[in-house]
């Protein structure tokens, strides 16, 4: 039982109840009353509810535990894509850098074909005669060369018309040739060792310099290919620097060549096509050895080598690779655009990580910790229902054996009550026949026999007054008399009740009433002679055990 009230006592305080409990006991008597009633609703509303709730507890807990594991997936998958997004921000800075710096050291190759293009105009059309030959050119081009770090090579090709060939090939000692033979159609130069004579044609552009790696080209046509013809004559329309399609190279690496157009004298920004088509006078290829330049960018960024990188031509529908491998794979990829001079010819770097991504480890701890909180939660929340249901069937069974004790003392009351009345009308009746008896002619003997019988018959009485007198008491209906009556005549009374009793005992009986009490008071004199006879037989009875 003691257990069962301190659960009450904790359920009570869980459910805010006790702070109530604390408030009616201290609210004046009018109040209580009411407050009591309000009390009985509230927890009588309460605790039904509390036993629906324990009905239905199991539901609830599976319902919380299926919208918590939703909940814990949507902080996974978030703090997944959360990790997915700072990856790809990192891919893509990453590659976006590579890109960056390819972009400007071809930027810088470029300027420097140019400058160079300048020094070929400057030093062999306009000093006659030139100030420059193979050799010069190419001493020139090598020591120059950590200028163009991303060029293997260049050579320089001079516009001769069909009228200017003939005197143009005595002043060179060779004949002009085809870029490519008619026997194999390779993408290479003509073959060295049986070059075919170039056919005649409106206009040719032979090549007069090149670098000692290239010199073999010297005395091709580069508009007898098709693809360096188209580039020739976009360039020196345009003014621009143009770019072939990857091609290979001798060495069976891709690359492209860079031309640039030498005009006679400096031209306007605005001049027309026809007008620079008129001032050309030789050509400039520097040629671009794709995988190398990259394989040296990403040299440089060995401590970083931590994605793979493809650099595609995506000019024509079908991509073209110039550096990387063929296996893209499925991760994650990031595509930055590269601007090589030429707005014909479009280039992108794609970039991927060459490891797997690791698993997010944060977003697992994190929505399982999330799920393992809530699942606690639910659990104490459902032992907390269960508990606070069984004590509650605790505090109904408590209250129903509160109920029926009650009712058994209110009944054991009642019948106490009947039964001392009951019996105190005869014992009346019995006494009174007694002192009848005593007025009567009786000898010694008889009258101590009736006297015997008195005195047993008012003990019994008084018993019996004292009872009902409990009986009254339990039940609540015991009534004070409010009368006049002398203290000093009750206390003199008691006395002389006990006097007997006293001497035999050798004791000494005597009453002090203050003279500050006064002689009336108003109140219940047979309750008051009742408790101070209780006190005097009771330290009569003491002083006997001692």
């Amino acid at each position: 039982m003691e257990e069962k009230g301190g659960a009450a006592g904790l359920s009570l305080s869980f459910l805010g109840l006790d702070r109530m409990g604390l408030v009616l006991r201290l609210l004046p008597l009018p109040e209580k009353e009411w407050a009591r009633a309000l009390w009985s609703h509230i927890s009588s509303h309460y605790l039904g509810g509390t036993r629906k709730l324990r009905e239905r507890s199991r539901w609830l807990l599976m319902l919380w535990v299926v919208g918590w594991s939703l909940i814990a997936l949507c902080i996974l998958c978030f703090m997944s894509s959360q990790a997915v997004d700072k990856r790809r921000e990192a891919l893509s800075s990453m590659c976006d850098e590579r890109a960056r710096m390819l972009q400007d050291q071809f930027n810088v190759s470029m300027n420097h074909l140019q400058a160079l293009a300048i020094l070929v105009s400057t030093f062999h059309h306009s000093k006659n005669p030139s100030a420059i030959d193979q050799m010069t050119f190419a001493r020139y081009a090598e020591r120059t060369a950590f200028e163009r770090p991303l060029t293997s090579g260049v050579a320089y090709a001079v516009r001769v018309t069909h009228a200017e060939r003939e005197q143009f090939e005595r002043q060179q000692g060779w004949s002009i040739k085809k870029m490519y033979s008619s026997k194999k159609q390779s993408p290479g130069p003509g073959d060295g060792a049986v070059p075919e004579i170039r056919e005649p044609a409106e206009e040719y552009a032979p090549v007069i310099f090149a670098q000692d790696a290239y010199k073999h080209v010297i005395s091709f046509d580069m508009l007898s290919g098709h693809n360096d013809r188209e580039n020739i004559l976009a360039s020196r329309k345009s003014g621009k620097g143009v770019l072939t399609a990857p091609f290979k190279l001798l060495n069976n690496r891709l690359g492209v060549i860079s031309t640039y157009t030498v005009y006679k004298s400096e031209l306007p920004a605005n001049a027309r096509p026809h007008e620079r088509i008129q001032a050309a006078i030789g050509y400039l290829g520097g040629i671009f050895d794709i995988e190398a330049l990259v394989d040296k960018l990403l040299h440089q960024l060995a401590g970083k080598q931590s994605i793979m990188v493809n650099v595609y031509d995506t000019t024509n529908e079908s991509p073209i690779s110039m550096y990387g491998s063929n296996d893209t794979g499925n991760g994650m990829c990031h595509v930055s655009m590269l601007n090589f001079g030429d707005p014909s010819r479009k280039h992108e770097m794609h970039c991927r990580f060459m490891q797997k991504p690791p698993l997010p480890w944060l977003a697992i701890t994190s929505s399982f910790g999330t799920l393992v909180i809530a699942l606690l939660i639910g659990h104490i929340f459902h032992a907390t229902v269960n508990r606070i249901a069984k004590v509650e069937d605790d505090y109904r069974k408590m209250t129903e054996l509160k109920k029926r004790a009650e009712d058994a003392d209110i009944a054991k009351s009642q019948f106490l009550a009947t039964v001392s009345h009951e019996i105190r009308t005869p014992m009346n009746g019995v006494l009174g026949m007694l002192q009848m008896l005593m007025d009567t002619d009786l000898d010694t003997m008889q009258q101590d026999y009736v006297r015997t019988a008195q005195a047993s018959g008012k003990t019994l009485v008084s018993l019996i007054n004292e009872v009902l007198d409990q009986a009254k008491i339990e039940s609540g209906k015991l009534e004070l008399e409010a009368v006049p009556f002398d203290l000093r005549t009750v206390c003199d009374d008691i006395v002389s009740l006990f006097c007997g009793k006293a001497q035999e005992k050798g004791l000494e009986l005597a009453v002090y009433v203050s003279d500050q009490v006064p002689p009336i008071l108003i109140g219940d004199p047979g309750r008051m002679r009742q408790i101070i006879t209780n006190l005097v037989g009771n330290s009569i009875k003491v002083r006997k055990l001692v």
